[in-house]
């Protein structure tokens, strides 16, 4: 059974599934969800009291279908995948790599578990652990869209590229920009703490042009939603330019955000497009915006 439902008012999510599912023993309802069957928004939900609001959507499958197609923990989402690369939606809170102290808990580390299943699945014995190579990062509390690479050749055809990708983020800011679109260009610094900063001429040996284009989609009382589209790719680019601007992410204390509403940084990768590093076809990948950041501009 594979179903997919919209929720019409605000409930925890195992009283719902009892009321969506009605024919099918509790026990079994509660199996599913504990056994990763149920997901809200495209992403896996095991806790029996998530708290479900209007237009989430619901996605149960029966018990054998997730055993075909391994889930990935954490929460990630497969946009797409073929036999060179992976786009998935990395949620909030989730490092993009590894670190000395984080071995696990990490976006390549799902995927390559995920790879190593699903090969597994299909050749019924052990299997080595399948390699991904990250293309790109997103910082540990920045959601959506991130590209991994199944060699290192497509990895770094990629990378040599990476310029070329057309990026696009929405930021949901503190107050509201004077102008309706605007661009902001400096060099970023990072300094001995590993803050960066801008400055209209190099101060590091390691600075680098970064140029980011902004529109104001919509304010409200305290917050606005942008949209924002790179230039360039630079650590904590989005980040220092729009504090710069005066206007910075909401839930950022580390670029002068005083609110913190969401408990994450309210910054999101919401488009991509590129060419296949293969086939030369164009992709052009979304990720809608999870509800958290939406319910701040309503």
């Amino acid at each position: 059974m594979n179903k997919t439902l919209k929720v019409q008012h605000e409930e925890a999510l195992l009283a719902y599934l009892f009321t969506a599912l009605p024919d099918t023993k509790k026990t079994v309802v509660k199996q599913r969800l504990k056994h990763g069957c149920v997901s809200v928004n495209g992403r896996i939900q095991t806790r029996f009291d998530h708290l479900l609001v209007p237009g989430d959507e619901i996605r149960i499958e029966s018990s054998k279908s997730r055993a075909v197609t391994p889930a990935l923990q954490f929460n990630i989402e497969i946009i797409y995948e073929d036999d060179c690369l992976l786009v998935i939606n990395k949620p909030a809170g989730l490092l993009s790599i590894a670190t000395e102290k984080i071995q696990r808990e990490t976006a390549i580390y799902s995927v390559n578990d995920y790879l190593n299943k699903k090969a597994a699945a299909k050749s019924r014995r052990p299997q080595f652990q399948k390699r991904v190579f990250i293309v790109h990062r997103l910082d540990r509390d920045v959601s959506g869209l991130l590209v991994l690479a199944k060699s290192e050749a497509v990895k770094l055809k990629l990378q040599e590229n990476w310029d070329r990708f057309k990026k696009e983020y929405l930021a949901v800011v503190e107050g509201a920009p004077r102008e309706p679109s605007g661009t902001c260009s400096s060099y970023l610094n990072e300094n001995k703490f590993l803050r960066v900063f801008s400055s209209s001429r190099p101060v590091t040996p390691e600075a680098k042009k970064a140029v980011t284009h902004y529109e104001v989609l919509k304010s409200g009382e305290k917050y606005s939603l942008l949209k924002i589209r790179l230039e360039t790719g630079r650590k904590h680019q989005i980040r220092v330019h729009l504090s710069d601007l005066g206007h910075p992410v909401a839930g950022d204390k580390n670029y002068n955000a005083w609110s913190n509403p969401i408990r994450r940084i309210a910054l999101h990768a919401w488009r991509l497009e590129f060419k296949h590093p293969v086939t030369g076809k164009d992709l052009v990948f979304t990720c809608p915006l999870p509800p958290p950041i939406v319910r701040l501009t309503e």
